[in-house]
C-alpha cells in the first residue's frame, strides 16, 4: 500500500473513532405534555385499582391518593418532579414492590455494584465448619459432600449488581439446595392475587354473574432429601434478592435466620406488571402477595460497592454461631378480601377538577379492562382517553361535566348503555323517564305506534306524527341529543334518539304537537313516567286459520304453561317480540325445543387477574325440553326495539326449533348488563358479556336478521293494520303444515 494511502486510511479511522467517542450521549426522553401525563397516570391508577391485592383487602382510599397526586403531576416541570408526584401516590399502598422505576432500573444491565464482583465460587468454607453457598455465582451442581460435613450453612442470595436474570437463576438453584438442608417437610403457603370475572356491578342487584375475588394458590411442599440434620441455617439477602416464600416460611417456623442488606423487599419475587409513564419512566405494580410474614433477623445498611471486607458475611457468621430460637409456626397474616362499592360522591353534581378526572379514570379503566365489545368500537379507546382529558378537566359547570360523561359513553356504541343519577342528564332527556307512548320512525317521521297510558297522554292515538315538543321542532331536540346518545346500529340509534328526545325528569309534563291523517296539528299534554300497559287480559289470542298470536313483551314466565295448553292444537304461532322481554326465554324454550341442539348461545367474558387479562368463553345451555313440545311452526316478529334479553330469546329459538324471524333487524345489543358509578351520583350501565349465536356468529352491532323483511307503513298504521303481523300470517299460511321431524 502506498504510504500516503496508509496514513490517509489511518487518519480516517482515527477521525471515525474520535467522532464516535466524542458524540454526545443520547438526550433524555422528553417530558410528556400535561395531558399525556394524565393519560399515563390514568392507566397506572386503573392497573393498581383492579389488580393490586391491597386494594381488594385493605382500607386504602385510592380515590384520595389520585386526587392528591393530580395537581403535582400536572405541574411537574421535569422528569424528576413527575416521578416524585407519581411515587407519592403509590406510597399510599406502603408497598416497596409498587413504585416508579428510574430509567436505569427499568432496563437493568450488568454492572459491578455491591456483591457483583468476585462471585465465581459457588461453595466455599466461610469459616471452620461453616459452608457458604453463593447462589449468585455460576452454579453447576449441588455440593452434597460439603453440605454433609458443614455444621452451619450460609446461603448468599444477594442480587445487587448482577444481571436481570440472576433472581431467576438463584430461585432455580435454591430449589435444588433446600431439600438437602431441611430436616422436616416444609409446607409453603401460596401467593394471593386478585381475580375479576367481568365487571362487578355497583348499583344493580348482586346476582353472582360477575364476581371479584382474591385467589390463593395451594402453595408448595418441600420434602427433605439425603442427610439433612439440624444445624444453623442463615440466608443473606439484599434489596434486589428474590425473596422466596420457602425462605420466609423457614424463617417464620424457626428453621432458619434471615439477614438483609438494605430494605427487605419481595418485589423481585412477586408477580408484577409494568406501566409506561413516559420520560423514560416506568411504574412497577404488584400483582401478587405472599402468605407469610416478610421479616428479617437483622438489617444492615446497603453497601454501595463490593470491594473490601464483607461485613455482611461477618455478621452472618456471628448469627450462625448463635442457637436458633424456636418460634410458634406462623403462616398467613393477610387480611381477608373485601368488596367495596365505589364512592359515588352524590353531592358533587359539579365535582372539582380532580374529581372530574377521577370520573374519567374510573370510566376509562372499567371499559378498558372489562368491556367485551371494545374490538367492535369504531374509534380507538386510547385516543378517546387523550381526547377526554381536556373535556373533563375543563368542564365549566355541572352540565358540561355530565355531558362529558355522556359523550364519552357514546364511544362504546352499545345499545345497552344507559346513564342515570344526574339532574342535568334528566333535564336534557339523556336519562330520565320516558313518555307514556311509543314512537317508531316510519317514512322518516316519528309516528305514535302505541299509547301505554291513556290517562297520562289523553288525546294521543296511533298514527299521529309527532312534530314538536313544547313548541320546538322535535327534530331539533333530536339533533341536540346526537352527541350524547348511543346504540349498536343505525336504525336502533334513530329509534333511541326519538325515544330520548321525548324523555325527561320523572313526573314532569310536556306538550307535543301531533299531526293527524287529516293534516290537523294538535297539542297534547302528557306526563312522563314508567310505561304502563293498560290491562287487557291474556297476552295471547287466536288468529286466522288456526294460528295463534302471543305478545312476548307482555307474557310472564308463570303464564307460559297455560299458553301452550291453550295453543297446543294450533298449526302455528306468531311470537311478537317487537319490544323488551320480561325474561320468558327460560320458561318458553322447553315447550319449543324440537331439535337436538344443546346450546342456545356462546358467551365471552373479560377476565382480569395476575396472570393475564383475557377472556372466558362458555356456552349457554338450552333448558331441558318439555314433555310435549309444541310441533307447529313458529315465527318471531322483530325490529329495532328488540334488544338485550329479547335478542337472547331469538338466539334460543333459532336453535331450539328453527323459528323464522320476520320484520326488521334487531337492535344488536346483548350481554348481561353491569354498571359503574361516577362522582356526582352518575350510574353508567353497559353490556358485560359478548353474546353470540350458538355457531359463534356475531350478534352485537349486527342484530338478529329477518328471513322475511317486513316494515309497517304510515298508511297501514293509520288504517288500523299491523302489516308485519299480516305478512307473518301470510307466510305461515303458504308454508302449510307443522315443522319437520327433529334434527
Amino acid at each position: 500500500m502506498p504510504r500516503t494511502l496508509f496514513f490517509r486510511g489511518f487518519l480516517t479511522l482515527g477521525l471515525v473513532a474520535w467522532t464516535a467517542s466524542a458524540a454526545p450521549a443520547a438526550p433524555a426522553p422528553a417530558l410528556p405534555s400535561a395531558e399525556e401525563r394524565l393519560a399515563h397516570l390514568a392507566r397506572l391508577w386503573g392497573q393498581v385499582k383492579y389488580r393490586h391485592p391491597a386494594l381488594a383487602s385493605r382500607d386504602i382510599d385510592w380515590d384520595a391518593a389520585l386526587v392528591a397526586a393530580l395537581p403535582q403531576v400536572e405541574a411537574a416541570g421535569d422528569a424528576d418532579a413527575y416521578a416524585r408526584a407519581v411515587q407519592e401516590m403509590l406510597e399510599t399502598l406502603k408497598d416497596p414492590a409498587t413504585r416508579v422505576l428510574r430509567p436505569e432500573e427499568a432496563a437493568p444491565t450488568e454492572d459491578a455494584g455491591a456483591s457483583g464482583a468476585g462471585r465465581e465460587q459457588a461453595a466455599r468454607w466461610a469459616a471452620k465448619d461453616v459452608l457458604l453457598l453463593d447462589l449468585g455465582a455460576p452454579w453447576t451442581e449441588t455440593p452434597r459432600g460439603e453440605l454433609a460435613r458443614a455444621k452451619a450453612v450460609l446461603v448468599d442470595l444477594r442480587a445487587r449488581g448482577l444481571d436481570a436474570r440472576a433472581p431467576e437463576r438463584m430461585t432455580q438453584a435454591l430449589g435444588s439446595v433446600l431439600p438437602l438442608l431441611l430436616t422436616q417437610t416444609l409446607q409453603v403457603p401460596g401467593s394471593r392475587s386478585v381475580f375479576h370475572s367481568g365487571h362487578r356491578a355497583h348499583t344493580l342487584p348482586a346476582d353472582g354473574r360477575y364476581t371479584s375475588a382474591l385467589l390463593t394458590t395451594s402453595g408448595e411442599v418441600v420434602v427433605p432429601q439425603g442427610q439433612g440434620k439440624p444445624r444453623p441455617l442463615l440466608f443473606v439477602l439484599d434489596d434486589r434478592s428474590p425473596v422466596d416464600a420457602r425462605v420466609l416460611t423457614m424463617k417464620a417456623q424457626g428453621l432458619a435466620q434471615v439477614l438483609t442488606e438494605g430494605r427487605l423487599d419481595d418485589g423481585a419475587s412477586a408477580e408484577t406488571t409494568r406501566v409506561e409513564l413516559g420520560a423514560g419512566l416506568v411504574a412497577s405494580v404488584r400483582l401478587s402477595e405472599l402468605g407469610v410474614p416478610l421479616r428479617a433477623d437483622a438489617v444492615l445498611p446497603r453497601r454501595p460497592r463490593s470491594e473490601g471486607k464483607d461485613d455482611t458475611l461477618q455478621k452472618a457468621l456471628e448469627l450462625a454461631r448463635k442457637p436458633v430460637r424456636k418460634v410458634k409456626v406462623r403462616e398467613v397474616e393477610l387480611p381477608p378480601g373485601r368488596w367495596r362499592v365505589d364512592n359515588a360522591y352524590p353531592d358533587m353534581t359539579y365535582p372539582t377538577r380532580e374529581y372530574r378526572l377521577l370520573a374519567l379514570f374510573r370510566l376509562w379503566n372499567a371499559i378498558e379492562l372489562f368491556y367485551p365489545y371494545k374490538h367492535l368500537m369504531d374509534g380507538d379507546w386510547d385516543e378517546a382517553l387523550r381526547a377526554a382529558v381536556p373535556r373533563f378537566a375543563g368542564a365549566q359547570d355541572a352540565a358540561q361535566y355530565a355531558l362529558a360523561v355522556a359523550e364519552l359513553s357514546t364511544r362504546l356504541q352499545d345499545g345497552q348503555v344507559a346513564l342515570a343519577g344526574h339532574p342535568e342528564l334528566e333535564r336534557r332527556g339523556i336519562s330520565g323517564s320516558p313518555a307514556p307512548f311509543e314512537v317508531l320512525e316510519l317514512e322518516g317521521k316519528p309516528v305514535v305506534v302505541r299509547v301505554g297510558d291513556t290517562e297520562a297522554a289523553s288525546g294521543l292515538k296511533r298514527g299521529q306524527i309527532v312534530e314538536t315538543l313544547d313548541g320546538q321542532p322535535l327534530a331539533q331536540r333530536l339533533e341536540a341529543l346526537k352527541p350524547y346518545v348511543t346504540a349498536s346500529q343505525g336504525t336502533a340509534l334513530r329509534q333511541r334518539l326519538w325515544t330520548q328526545a321525548l324523555s325527561g325528569p320523572d313526573g314532569s309534563q310536556a306538550t307535543v304537537g301531533v299531526r293527524d291523517a287529516d293534516g290537523q296539528l294538535k297539542q297534547v299534554r302528557f306526563t312522563r313516567g314508567p310505561r304502563r300497559e293498560p290491562p287487557s287480559g291474556e297476552a295471547w289470542r287466536m288468529g286466522p286459520d288456526n294460528m295463534g298470536y302471543v305478545d312476548l313483551t307482555r307474557l310472564r314466565p308463570t303464564e307460559v304453561a297455560a299458553l301452550f295448553e291453550k295453543m297446543k292444537n294450533t298449526r302455528a304461532l306468531v311470537l311478537d317480540l317487537r319490544g323488551a322481554s320480561p325474561g320468558t326465554r327460560w320458561a318458553l324454550t322447553p315447550f319449543l325445543t324440537t331439535r337436538k341442539a344443546r346450546h342456545g348461545a356462546v358467551l365471552e367474558r373479560n377476565l382480569v387477574s395476575a396472570d393475564h387479562t383475557g377472556r372466558y368463553k362458555f356456552s349457554e345451555e338450552l333448558p331441558a325440553a318439555g314433555a310435549a313440545p309444541y310441533r307447529g311452526r313458529t315465527v318471531l316478529l322483530i325490529d329495532e326495539r328488540t334488544l338485550g334479553a329479547a335478542e337472547d330469546t331469538g338466539l334460543f329459538l333459532e336453535v331450539a326449533n328453527g323459528t323464522t324471524f320476520v320484520g326488521a333487524p334487531s337492535a344488536g345489543a346483548s350481554g348481561g348488563v353491569t354498571d359503574l358509578v361516577l362522582p356526582g351520583g352518575i350510574s353508567l350501565r353497559f353490556s358485560g358479556e359478548d353474546v353470540r349465536h350458538a355457531d359463534g356468529r356475531q350478534l352485537q352491532r349486527v342484530g338478529l336478521k329477518p328471513q322475511l323483511y317486513a316494515r309497517p307503513t304510515l298508511a297501514g298504521l293509520r288504517a288500523g293494520k299491523d302489516e308485519v303481523l299480516e305478512q307473518a300470517y301470510g307466510w305461515l299460511k303458504d308454508k302449510g303444515g307443522p315443522v319437520g321431524a327433529p334434527r
